[in-house]
């Protein structure tokens, strides 16, 4: 997976966790909506993807990882995982059942915005943690990462 790839897989959650308002007050229900845009797709990866996206988010350089873990896998094993990880790109598509699901999050908190980005995002990542969200919240830290954000 390339770094751009990365930047997209988590970028559509970055921008609409980051153009929340009230989203400090609000980042339990925006981690909980987040958590079940992603439930669907969460389901259909294996344990293997999983563990890797976990891993990347806390890892400092997320590509490498991906790339690391990728690799140190049997060879058929490596082969559907980078096929699930491409298809976290369906983030990018408005079209798919993620997308539509985004689009929906965004429209509800549309009123919203954050004067410290970097803050709400720690909160709604915090708020995904203690849901039990940690894919979800995974994909959030790697597009913090992405963006250059601590």
């Amino acid at each position: 997976m390339k770094r751009h790839s990365l930047a997209i897989v988590a970028g559509g959650l970055f921008l609409i966790a980051a153009s929340c308002k009230s989203a400090d007050n609000n980042a339990d229900k925006i981690a909980k909506d987040f958590c079940n845009c992603f439930s669907d797709m969460e389901k259909n990866f294996s344990s293997d993807s999983k563990k890797i996206f976990i891993a990347a988010a806390n890892a400092a350089d997320p590509t490498a990882s991906i790339q690391n873990d990728l690799m140190a896998l049997e060879p058929e094993k490596q082969q559907k995982v980078a096929e699930e990880l491409q298809g976290v790109g369906d983030i990018e598509n408005p079209n798919s059942s993620v997308g539509r699901c985004m689009k929906d999050v965004e429209k509800k908190y549309d009123n919203a915005y954050s004067m410290n980005q970097s803050k709400t995002m720690k909160k709604i990542i915090e708020e995904l943690d203690k849901q039990g969200c940690d894919f979800t919240a995974s994909l959030m830290k790697i597009g913090m990462k992405a963006k250059g954000m601590k």
